[in-house]
């Protein structure tokens, strides 16, 4: 994919989030972090930059994935253009907990921020999370598309309204998601039975079981021991998260399914961003825009790069498999959480 496909105009996912939501309180500086300091907003609310701020950027993901280089990126920026008057600590690797975690510590004002993927959509905007499911969208570019509609306006809204945060740039390329297994995966025959590691989220689970995987829940910084141990037969993920958890140590085969392209963001509290005088908000989303935009440039140069790593390591790629096969197996299902359960209808976001 070029680079060309990343030209979209400053701002444009935020354009509008939060209008028409609800008031938020400015400031959350009674708030405590789950340490049971003195939290989000660090007392300067309306300071006028009179004093530094300071907010902790919590991430699930291993220091090296491109989630957390994109809030090293933020970090780096933020702190130089500010003159240090805004000062960011960096905490990856699952600290704070897994993403529903931290997206709930983040909503409550414990931490400052996350780096995420598009989970917290899920989590507070449930409705519209078809763009983060199997088999929904093709390639980034539509992604892009339909995230920058006018329709999903309200999902961001919503995003605000029900989970208290933002997303503060564009969001980041994460890569076509792909199969690991200690088998070569070509067919939907060949996950028939497959203890399947997935996340907690029901619509993947129903689409897998589908296509005939046997999914099993495993939080994200579990992946690595429910492999190695055998809780798991096979897992699915980008190659930033297959080579940043090490999965080559414990799959064999890495099969390039490319069922999901997965996409993240920095996500910043909404009641510490309103909080902040002006002159921050402005910097905060300008360099969002340029930290996130920069992750996702290199995330999409360096995807091949990453599975030839990953090669290299001793992993089998599988890059004969049908997936026109995996897609068709996987239709009904999508069709039927369109129906049941997300906002509006197949053809209509094909065609945002």
């Amino acid at each position: 994919m070029s680079d060309s496909s990343l030209g979209i105009d400053r701002r444009s996912l935020l354009k509008g989030v939060g209008t028409g939501a609800v008031a938020l309180t400015a400031g959350c500086a009674g708030q405590e972090d789950s340490n049971g300091n003195g939290g989000t907003g660090n007392g300067n609310g309306g300071n006028g930059g009179g004093g530094d701020v300071q907010m902790t950027i919590a991430s699930t993901f291993e220091p090296g994935h491109i989630l957390v280089q994109a809030a090293e990126n933020f970090q780096e920026r933020i702190e130089e253009e500010s003159d240090g008057d805004i000062a960011v600590e960096i905490s990856p690797g699952g600290a704070y907990g897994s993403e529903d975690e931290i997206g709930e510590i983040v909503s409550q004002g414990g931490v400052e921020a996350h780096s995420a993927g598009s989970f917290p959509y899920f989590q507070f905007a449930s409705e519209y999370w078809f763009f983060g499911c199997p088999f929904v969208l093709s390639d980034y570019d539509q992604l892009l598309s339909v995230l920058e509609s006018d329709e999903m306006q309200e999902a961001h809204d919503a995003l605000v309204e029900n989970g208290n945060q933002r997303p503060i740039g564009q969001q980041i390329y994460r890569g076509a998601r792909h199969f690991t297994s200690n088998t070569p995966i070509r067919t939907p025959d060949d996950v028939d039975g497959l203890n399947l590691r997935l996340p907690e989220l029901d619509p993947w689970v129903q689409i897998w079981e589908e296509v005939g995987a046997s999914p099993t829940p495993v939080a994200l910084d579990e992946l690595y021991s429910a492999l190695e141990q055998g809780t798991a037969d096979a897992s699915e993920g980008g190659a930033e998260q297959i080579s940043s958890f090490n999965l080559h140590e414990v799959q064999s085969h890495l099969s390039l399914t490319g069922h999901l392209i997965a996409n993240g963001n920095i996500y910043i509290n909404e009641s510490f961003y309103q909080g902040l005088d002006e002159t921050y908000q402005d910097l905060i989303m300008e360099v969002g825009q340029e930290a996130t935009q920069e992750a996702a440039e290199e995330s999409q140069n360096r995807e091949e790069e990453l599975i030839d790593e990953l090669e290299s390591e001793g992993m089998e790629i599988v890059d004969d498999v049908d997936n026109e096969a995996f897609q068709a197996e996987a239709e009904p299902a999508v069709e039927q959480l369109f129906e049941d359960t997300w906002a509006f209808d197949w053809d209509t976001v094909r065609n945002m």
